[in-house]
């Protein structure tokens, strides 16, 4: 009996069934089908979803959405993003504040320069942001490493600017043309022209009335007087002595 039971557990592991060949043939045929059907039904479904995409949407760049017309093509990609990421972190991308989509206005509205002189070979930038009610403005400085260094609205204005260096003449404290302290913009309105300039003193900037030729040439004119035309009241001349002598032939 033991040696039978042996002989059994011997014959039981060799004599385990094995696959035919078939049966492999088919079950590589089934998962060959398997797989043929899944990558067909995969791109059917992604050719779907790709009618339903704008044709450019694989070269969107929300940053380019910012920048929308050639004028702004001059500006570096790392200022550009210093640019999106304000307006990110501020919750302007919903259009609160744009950059103008004008061309003929672009060209106006961003200006490089060293506005705050210190001592380093990359430039600043100022932007002028646009107001969604296309009236207001806001002018922004960032650094070279895309911090902010200046903000400043204009309520119902939307300014032009661009840059000067240090030495340009400006009118800056008096009505005389000085050299600039520093770097910085010219800020036109419709009414007015200002220099924005920084100084290293007081360490913030100031905003310096532009004056025109014509200003400046009335305070260099003299100045004249006019009398007003006016009537004089009638003076007596009758010697003191023939009135008194009058009043007493009266009372006689």
């Amino acid at each position: 009996m033991e040696t039978i039971n042996e002989n059994s557990q011997e014959k039981n592991t060799l004599t385990q069934p094995k696959k035919s060949k078939k049966g492999l043939y088919i079950t590589l045929l089934i998962t060959a089908l398997l797989a043929i059907s899944v990558g067909i039904y995969w791109n059917i479904n992604k050719n779907n979803n790709d009618d339903t995409l704008p044709a450019d949407a694989a070269a969107y760049n929300p940053v380019d959405q910012i920048f929308s017309v050639s004028e702004y093509d001059q500006i570096p990609e790392n200022y550009k993003m210093f640019v999106y990421n304000f307006m990110d972190v501020n919750k302007f991308l919903d259009g609160t504040y744009f950059l103008t989509k004008i061309p003929d206005r672009a060209k106006s509205v961003y200006a490089f320069g060293d506005f705050t002189d210190d001592d380093n070979d990359d430039d600043d930038m100022a932007v002028l942001f646009e107001h969604n009610d296309f009236k207001s403005s806001m002018l922004v400085i960032f650094n070279h490493k895309g911090e902010v260094l200046f903000v400043k609205k204009y309520e119902n204005e939307l300014p032009t600017i661009n840059s000067f260096k240090v030495g340009s003449k400006i009118y800056e404290n008096e009505a005389k043309l000085t050299p600039a302290t520093c770097g910085g913009l010219i800020i036109k309105t419709d009414y007015r022209k200002e220099a924005l300039v920084y100084d290293k003193k007081t360490k913030k900037f100031n905003l310096n009335y532009q004056y025109t030729e014509d200003e400046i040439k009335s305070m260099n004119e003299p100045e004249e007087y006019y009398e007003e035309d006016y009537s004089e009241e009638p003076v007596d001349n009758t010697p003191e002595e023939s009135i008194i002598n009058s009043i007493n032939e009266d009372s006689n």
